[in-house]
């Protein structure tokens, strides 16, 4: 009776092909480092406690600077708050100690982690204001491939329009001066391989020349590097592009393990490979979500937005399919429940085991009742994913209202002073022609219009800051003690304090800069940031802590 029960079981199970096996495999390795995620992410929270605790014993400014720089490159494609933060930090302790080597590394950073965050014209100002003639070699080549790497993001988000052309050509312009500057000691390193292999591939994406300088990229590097990460994505991108899909699918887990085991957050390789195996078979939609869901958690905690709005784009369509496969599972269930009964009352019949198979019956319900129970919470977990994305588009469309709110206000502001300009061209003609220079010249030496203009710069920008953040004073003061609370305005008249701070939450930083805009001394916006410090519970986190406010506009 055994023998036959296993028979029918045999009979209504599918066969499994020697290619599904391999592909069950090597999808475990991704299933596996999705379920140890918090394993690798204590790893790296361990190597960064370590380098943040050498940085603080660091016996010289020398070697702490060293160390700053160490910490910004370990949460660069990890966590962009933290990157910058640590960034700022190596760039105050280089002015301080008037380092310029440090100096020019951290502003590259700067504009390198500026550029991954989508803050593209920032990142290129911060670069066309260095000289790489002046920088030592190995600081050139960083220079260099920061500057291509801005203008590959530049491309893929202006992807389909008339820019993307234009932007793949700047990148070319600089990946070709960083080829040409590299010696030949590093023409042996992965890092020359794997620029090569993108430098070919601008020019031919299917060069064999370029897979195999992407190969040796590989094999020179460990699985835990995110040189071996990118290398691999770049290999199954070029099988992709040959249509070998089977190697495709082999490379974009190698990259995806890859990224896990770095805990890298600022990745492609994962969602792509989520998108392929939904594209390939619908059956694969539970795995889907389960690997986009996992990008979207990435993107979120690095707080990248595009790659929060490119996965969005996705993951509706994967929910949805994955839903309706849900619903295909529990009628496959129904139906496999009335055929084993059928067989199981064939079997009781011509055994006369009536007790026997009664309780087989019972249990094989019981198993149907915690697979409906599972697919309950799945469903209950797919609904909450749905309300976050609806959330998080509701935000994204909201800012997109407010930036065309203010850039209709910046239209206003410049045809205001172009009105302005012509009134005074014609006032300064007129007076001319009749002789009036003197009466022009006592005119233009009054401070009155540049007393009103200060004053309608400040307003108008007060009123667009607090519209745009209007939580940013009650939450500075979060940051300052219960003595020194700063009053928050009931109109959109700010103070000079909250002025200066409202222009480094913009990510204006530099004293310098500040009071260029606020037409104030250097002098006079060190001052009042001395004096806010003093305020602060936390001096020496306190402007790092500034940048952090208002993530989300309002």
């Amino acid at each position: 009776m055994k023998q036959l029960l296993f028979l029918l079981l045999m009979l209504m199970m599918p066969l499994l092909t020697q290619g599904k096996t391999d592909e069950k495999k090597l999808l475990e390795r991704i299933d596996y480092m999705i379920d140890n995620d918090q394993y690798y992410q204590d790893i790296k929270e361990k190597e960064l406690k370590q380098l943040k605790l050498q940085a603080i014993e660091a016996e010289d400014s020398k070697t702490r600077l060293l160390f700053l720089d160490s910490i910004y490159h370990a949460y660069s494609a990890y966590r962009y708050d933290s990157a910058y933060a640590y960034m700022q930090r190596g760039l105050e302790l280089a002015q301080k100690v008037n380092d310029t080597y440090y100096i020019t590394l951290n502003q590259i950073n700067q504009a390198s982690i500026l550029s991954v965050r989508g803050f593209y014209s920032m990142a290129k100002n911060k670069l066309e204001s260095l000289n790489p003639d002046e920088m030592p070699h190995k600081q050139k080549l960083y220079y260099y491939f920061t500057y291509a790497w801005l203008y590959n993001y530049l491309e893929s988000y202006a992807k389909g329009s008339n820019y993307a052309e234009e932007f793949r050509s700047q990148k070319k312009h600089y990946m070709n001066l960083l080829i040409l500057n590299f010696n030949e000691e590093d023409k042996h390193s992965a890092y020359y391989h794997y620029l090569m292999g993108e430098y070919i591939y601008l020019d031919n994406p299917t060069s064999k020349e370029g897979l195999n300088h992407y190969q040796k990229a590989m094999k020179k590097t460990p699985a835990k590097s995110r040189i071996h990460a990118m290398s691999a994505y770049a290999v199954a991108r070029y099988y992709k592009l040959t249509g070998n899909f089977d190697l495709y699918e082999k490379y974009l887990v190698e990259a995806s393990v890859s990224d896990g085991l770095c805990q890298l957050k600022e990745t492609v390789a994962l969602q792509k490979l989520a998108y392929y195996l939904f594209k390939k078979d619908e059956n694969n939609s539970k795995r889907a979500a389960k690997y986009i869901q996992h990008t979207m958690e990435d993107a979120q905690f690095f707080n990248n937005r595009l790659r929060m709005m490119e996965i969005s784009n996705i993951l509706p369509v994967i929910a949805a399919a994955n839903q309706q496969a849900a619903e295909r599972s529990r009628a496959r269930i129904l139906t496999g429940f009335i055929t084993v009964s059928a067989a199981l009352i064939i079997i009781i019949i011509l055994a006369f085991v009536n007790n026997r198979q009664k309780n087989k019956l019972k249990k094989n319900k019981q198993e149907i009742e915690e697979q409906n129970k599972k697919q309950i919470e799945m469903n209950d977990q797919l609904s909450e994913m749905n309300n976050q994305l609806t959330e998080l588009n509701q935000q994204l469309i909201e800012t997109n209202i407010k930036r065309e709110t203010y850039l209709r206000l910046f239209m206003d502001i410049s045809a205001a002073y172009i009105s302005k300009l012509a009134d005074y061209r014609k006032l300064v003609s007129r007076k001319i022609k009749a002789n009036q220079a003197a009466d022009l010249l006592k005119s233009l030496n009054t401070h009155k219009l540049e007393e009103e203009e200060t004053q309608m710069f400040y307003n108008r920008f007060d009123k667009a800051f607090m519209e745009l953040y209007p939580g940013f004073v009650t939450e500075l003061n979060k940051l300052l003690l219960p003595e020194s609370q700063l009053e928050v305005p009931t109109t959109h008249t700010l103070t000079t304090e909250i002025r200066i701070y409202a222009l480094m939450r913009l990510g204006v930083t530099d004293s310098q800069e500040i009071a260029t805009l606020l037409h104030y001394s250097t002098q006079t916006i060190y001052n009042y940031k001395s004096g806010m410090r003093a305020k602060a519970i936390n001096r020496d986190t306190f402007e790092s802590d500034v940048n952090r406010l208002c993530h989300i506009i309002a």
